[in-house]
């Protein structure tokens, strides 16, 4: 019990919002949706590990993929990110709205990727082919997923430091 204190205490409210809430509420809709159970009983240990993995998962697809349809539909607008940190700066409010808005986003993931884990666990009942490469086709997917969000994630640093060079 003293290492889950530990960790909780560590955990920030940014990944307890938008990847342990989203992550656990993802794979209890999936256990009921599509019969993909996470659930490691009695190890609620291991089970907390990979209710974080999930919503760090569903995190990144909101984030390469639910953001770019998003803005791309014109559902919503940014500002350039320099402009965002100057602005930060100046309205610490800013990072606690922003935070928000990312749990909107997270939410929006963990209803998509639940109708997507019902109709791939309908999908995969139906080929034989399939099904028995079905644990590789998701590990491919979550491979460039994360190959995708590094990237991003890169552009923000980049940007960040350049924003800061330049005063």
């Amino acid at each position: 019990m003293e290492l889950l204190k530990i960790i909780v205490d560590k955990l920030s409210q940014y990944n307890f919002l938008n990847n342990i809430l989203p992550g656990t509420v993802l794979c209890i809709l999936l256990k009921y949706s599509a019969g993909i159970d996470f659930i490691i009983e009695p190890n609620w240990y291991l089970s907390g590990i990979l209710f974080y993995f999930v919503g760090l998962v569903n995190n990144r697809f909101s984030s390469v993929v639910i953001e770019p349809i998003l803005k791309k539909c014109s559902i919503v607008k940014h500002v350039k990110y320099a402009e965002f940190i100057r602005a930060e700066a100046k309205d610490e409010k800013l990072t606690t709205l922003s935070n928000e808005n990312n749990v909107f986003r997270a939410y929006i993931s963990v209803v998509l990727l639940s109708i997507f884990g019902f109709i791939y666990s309908k999908w995969l009942s139906s080929f034989q082919f399939t099904s028995n490469y079905g644990i590789l086709i998701i590990l491919i997917l979550i491979l460039v997923l994360f190959v995708f969000s590094y990237r991003k994630q890169t552009k923000y640093v980049v940007n960040r430091v350049k924003t800061n060079i330049k005063g």
